[in-house]
Formats: structure tokens, sequence, C-alpha cells
């Protein structure tokens, strides 16, 4: 049997990978090739749906002390009803046997919770890897080492050249994590404020050795509401994002990642279907690829929705949650121009937040996606 671990699908399987540490989907012949017996799943009809998520973004905490003004946690105070350990590590418990590959930590400050790294080391002896995202501001030399137990650290920065006050702590963050020999990257909010300011992000990531950058597009959750429309990127800033990165991730060799809200940007180039498809590279996967889960144990499709259903239910719900099955359904049901675009399949009609914040509708195509704003700005020219 292969040491690799591996969860059965439809399809075929999934393999987790350890160098590069990636996740592979593969077919039955493939798994056959392994040295896999027949899988039950294996009988059963294909579709989209996977048999759980790979990967759970689960907030152990909504207390944090930095209060940023686009917080898509809203975080501040602990919320009523947060998990106790015992809760937690029965939620996880729920995750492993479900073959669950990836837990991404975090809050809230996910540092700020006294008993955050008996968490966190319960999820690696569950055998799934924990990844944490922080602001920084609990790292010293000492939590440093302790985060040698996560597969990678994130800090979140969203601009860099400032060295004062809070933006000084978070790179002090990364530079003890860097030393402790821990794996670093950036999580990087785009915003109308940051946008010209990029390729000093991927200069600071080449001068420190990080593993890479994430960019995450603004979403209208938690506090960013209030200013999105201010702060949101301009059509033009989306259609010039992924070249813009493209370039400085060449010039700089520093691998760049994408949130799956950006893909409506990166199709609006016309990118090679089968290579995205072999990269991975998918739109909203909400309630499939991946699974938000808030603090109290509430879960919805992603960390950018709400959902009241339970993590402690999930096994039964999986399959069965009218929530989920909603976002899963988008492609079947997608109106025009989603339903005519040649990237449907892969980008899956953009981000789901944004549809319902802008729009008061979670199943409209993304309203800021470049196709979606050619077709109004031509429909209007036609008037």
């Amino acid at each position: 049997m292969p040491a690799m671990k591996h969860r059965f699908e439809a399809f075929g399987g999934v393999l987790a990978l350890e160098d590069p540490p990636m996740l592979v989907h593969v077919d039955q012949e493939f798994m056959r090739s392994l040295g896999h017996a027949h899988s039950p799943l294996w009988d059963r009809p294909q579709s989209g749906t996977l048999s759980a998520p790979l990967e759970v973004h689960f907030s152990v905490t909504n207390a944090c002390s930095q209060n940023c003004g686009h917080c898509y946690m809203d975080s501040g105070t602990p919320e009523a009803g947060e998990l106790s350990a015992e809760e937690f590590r029965n939620g996880v418990d729920l995750l492993a046997e479900m073959g669950v590959f990836h837990l991404a930590l975090g809050g809230g400050e996910a540092l700020e919770r006294p008993d955050f790294f008996e968490l966190a080391a319960y999820v690696r002896r569950r055998g799934m890897v924990p990844n944490l995202t922080t602001n920084g501001s609990r790292i010293t030399a000492e939590i440093a080492e302790k985060c040698r137990l996560f597969g990678q650290v994130n800090v979140s920065i969203d601009r860099v050249g400032d060295h004062r006050g809070e933006s000084a702590q978070r790179v002090l963050a990364v530079d003890l994590l860097r030393a402790a020999g821990v794996k670093v990257g950036v999580n990087c909010v785009v915003s109308r404020e940051n946008f010209d300011h990029l390729e000093a992000m991927f200069g600071f990531a080449k001068e420190r050795g990080l593993t890479d950058v994430e960019f995450l597009r603004l979403k209208p959750a938690g506090r960013a509401r209030s200013d999105y429309y201010q702060r949101r990127l301009t059509a033009a800033q989306h259609r010039e994002f992924y070249p813009l990165i493209r370039d400085l991730s060449r010039r700089y060799q520093v691998a760049a990642k994408i949130d799956c809200s950006f893909v409506p940007m990166f199709c609006w180039h016309r990118p090679d279907k089968q290579l995205m498809e072999q990269f991975s590279v998918y739109g909203c996967e909400a309630g499939n690829v991946l699974l938000g889960v808030r603090s109290d144990g509430r879960f919805a499709g992603c960390s950018f929705l709400t959902g009241e259903e339970s993590i402690l239910d999930l096994p039964a719900l999986w399959s069965r949650s009218a929530h989920l099955k909603a976002l899963r359904g988008f492609p079947e049901s997608a109106p025009e121009p989603c339903r005519s675009c040649a990237y449907l399949d892969i980008c899956k009609g953009g981000c789901r937040a944004v549809s319902g914040f802008v729009l008061g509708d979670f199943n409209a195509p993304d309203p800021e996606c470049p196709f979606v704003v050619a077709q109004s700005l031509a429909k209007e020219r036609n008037r």
C-alpha cells in the first residue's frame, strides 16, 4: 500500500504529495496501479461533487486585538458559544474521518486563544495538515519555534514599505518565523489603495525567501461591507490584475497565488483551459473543495458566506444541506452571460459573496467579472 495519504472518489481518488506539497486528482486506473483495491465509490455515478471537502478554513476564535477595517470576520471579541476544546476536537475527528486533508486555522487571531497550539497539535495527530493564518502580532521567537508544527504559516500583510507600528510587527513576525525554519507565505488583500504597490510585495517576498504570496480579492463580508464600494478594485484594475502579477512573478521569481474569486479576472485573458484544469485553477469551490467554519461551529461554503448548520453535523449534511447544494448547482442553472461562457465549468460564475452583496442574489453572475461588465456596457450602448 502506498505511503502517501489518499482518499477515494467516484472518479478515482485524491493523493496528497509531500514534495512538492500538492493534492492530485487521479482516475481509477491510476489508483489501481498504486495497489489500491476496488472502492465502492467507483460504482457510483461520477459528478462534480466530492465526497468531502479537501480543505477546511476553521476559525478557532473571533478574538482579535487589531480591529482591521476590512476584516471579513468582523473580529474583535470572542463569539458567543465558541467551541470548547472538546467540541473542536470532536469536529476535527469528524473531518479526519471524512478524509479532509488540510485545516487552515485562523481567527480572529488564532494565537489569542490560549489553548491554540494544543488544538493545532491535535489536528496533526489526526493525520491532517494544519496551516496557520496570522496577523503576526503575537509572534515571538518562542512562538515562532512552536509554529514548526504547521505545514505553512501565512502572515497577513497588505502593503510593505512602512516599517512602523503594525506593519513593522508583521515584518518582524515573518523574520522570526523564517529564522525558526518555518515555511512562510504572505496573504495580501488587494484593494485600490495597494494595487499600485504590489511590486513591493514581490520584492519583499524575494528578499525574505518566502514560499509564495497569495493575493486575495477584497470581499464584502464583515467590516469590509461598510466601505466596499470605495475600496474594491476598479473595472480597469480587475482587467490588469492577472498580467501584472504574472509579469511580477516572473521578474522576481516568486510564486504568486490567487484566491478563487480572482479566477474571472484570470479568464478574461483567455488562458488555456486544459492547463487550468491540470494546475487546478478553478473558480468558486465553496461547499465542495472548500468549507468555512466559524468559531462557534457554524459552517458555510466558504469563510465569506454565512450558514447556520453545525460542523458537528457535517457528515449527514454534506450531501443534504440546501446551502451547499445551491452553491454547487450554479453551473447547471447559470444565467447569461455565464451560460454561454467557455469558462463556466472552471470559473463557476465568480464570487458568490460579491454577487450576494452587490446584487442581493447569491446565484447571479459575479457583477465584477470583466465579461459581465463588458456585456452590461454593450447593452447600455445599444439602448
